[in-house]
């Protein structure tokens, strides 16, 4: 995992890029511990959006975070599926796999108001 910490006179911002499992998780935990010393009254954010993996230490440290009041950015969404579940976003067909159409879509095809 890679992590960067950007601190600015609103805003103290982690960005964090690669794996965020066991041991990124404890490394972000204790920045995190750290930043608490000098956020007085700042914005936290967290940047996912270059997380390509995430295990339950890591998923569960950005729900503790997000509850203290952290803000948690994806922008774009990330590729993790662990992320995007913790986002609540439906995660993408592996490469190559295709999905089969919904029953409503297959259902509005049928009827000719989809193509």
């Amino acid at each position: 995992m890679i992590m960067y910490q950007h601190d600015s006179p609103d805003l103290f911002r982690f960005v964090v890029q690669g794996h965020l499992t066991e041991a990124g998780a404890q490394q972000l935990e204790w920045a995190w511990e750290t930043a608490k010393s000098i956020l007085d009254g700042k914005e936290l954010a967290v940047e996912v959006s270059k997380v390509t993996k995430a295990d339950a230490a890591g998923i569960n440290l950005l729900i503790r975070m997000r509850e203290s009041g952290a803000s948690i950015l994806a922008k774009p969404m990330p590729e993790c599926e662990e992320l995007l579940r913790f986002f609540d976003m439906p995660a993408p067909a592996p490469c190559g796999v295709e999905r089969k159409p919904s029953w409503a879509l297959r259902i509005l095809k049928a009827a000719r108001f989809f193509a």
